[in-house]
């Protein structure tokens, strides 16, 4: 059995060189059955703690940076690999973000090119879904390393240029953009309510809905019609997406805007769709004051409802969130509603 000086030897020299024209179109069986690929299978029985297991992907991990554009992305996606088996992801993401870039711009040249006019492009979109795979399964994994990608400008605008051609960088370009680190104010003026929700992997509205109402009237601050148990599970990751499901609105939902100056709360559904149209993003909701505010209101008449399309996560280690963080007291409440009362209507 190699040790583990020899498998990474093994990985290092196979970055550097090359790949042929054959490599690159072969198919993944081939392609993994490389003498490198077979040492580190034959290694990884030998691990006995995350301790050992994380020292070989922080070693395996530093390769992806710089070599052949597709063989390190087989690289890549073996890094992807050891983080499913439990591997921490934080020492694979800062190398992909910073490998990303280059190997996007690669592999958008490679429309039009031949392996003989331009092989490194041919070799990046070759490796593209590899590499792909390897980011899925990093950014799913934790907010802060899609904060990362995002800050990364070139980063953002390769995925979104390959999106719609290419499969795996469509999925990546949907993580990049689901809302991390929302922190909304939720009022519900009637029952003189209020709360802090922390929110995390959110998609749309409609998925932000079905959370909200899964932390206010499961979590027992708010009465309202019962929540479906697998749709939520559905929502935040927790149960896998195996058929369409549906959720409706329990609440009416409006900005700020919609509270008036004086009187008991109109919430109307009018409200709701204008400010919140349940295909667009949560970090488009208004701000009040620096806080992003919601109001939520008993149903009155009709309702919205949606599908699962709108709020099922892509990928088996996403985890998405709407979690209460602070009940406000009845003051608090009253003297948020006063400032709001001031300023709309």
């Amino acid at each position: 059995m190699p040790d583990r000086a020899a498998v990474i030897a093994a990985l290092a020299e196979y970055a550097t060189k090359p790949a042929t024209a054959h490599e690159v179109r072969a198919e993944p069986g081939e392609v993994f059955s490389a003498p490198p690929f077979q040492q580190l299978r034959q290694f990884l029985p030998s691990l006995r703690s995350k301790a050992e297991l994380d020292a070989l992907l922080s070693e395996v991990a530093a390769l992806t940076r710089t070599g052949d554009p597709f063989r390190t992305s087989v690289i890549a996606v073996n890094c992807g690999s050891l983080v499913e088996m439990g591997g921490d992801p934080a020492l694979v993401a800062p190398h992909l973000v910073a490998a990303l870039p280059g190997h996007l711009n690669l592999a958008r040249r490679a429309a039009g090119a031949t392996f003989d006019t331009d092989p490194d492009a041919i070799r990046a979109r070759g490796g593209l879904t590899f590499l792909m795979l390897a980011t899925m399964a990093v950014l799913c994994r934790g907010a802060a390393f899609r904060q990362a990608a995002r800050a990364n400008a070139d980063l953002v605008a390769g995925v979104e240029a390959l999106a719609e051609e290419h499969r795996e960088s469509g999925f990546v370009a949907q993580v990049l953009g689901f809302t991390d680190g929302l922190a909304l104010l939720v009022l519900a003026p009637n029952e003189g309510k209020g709360f802090r929700v922390a929110c995390d992997a959110v998609a749309t509205n409609a998925h932000l809905f079905t959370l909200l109402q899964a932390a206010l009237i499961g979590g027992g601050h708010l009465s309202g019609e019962p929540i479906d148990e697998e749709v939520v599970g559905v929502a935040t990751g927790a149960i896998p997406h195996t058929r369409v499901l549906h959720d409706h609105a329990r609440f009416h939902f409006s900005s700020w805007f919609g509270l008036p100056k004086e009187g008991e709360f109109q919430g109307n559904l009018i409200d709701s769709i204008i400010h919140f149209p349940v295909e667009v993003s949560p970090g488009a909701i208004p701000e009040f004051d620096g806080v992003r505010v919601v109001l939520i209101d008993p149903m009155r008449g009709g309702g919205r409802s949606w599908d699962s399309n709108f709020f099922a996560n892509i990928h088996d280690a996403l985890r998405s969130r709407a979690e209460v963080v602070e009940v406000l007291s009845p003051e608090e409440v009253t003297e948020w509603l006063d400032r709001i009362k001031k300023r709309s209507g």
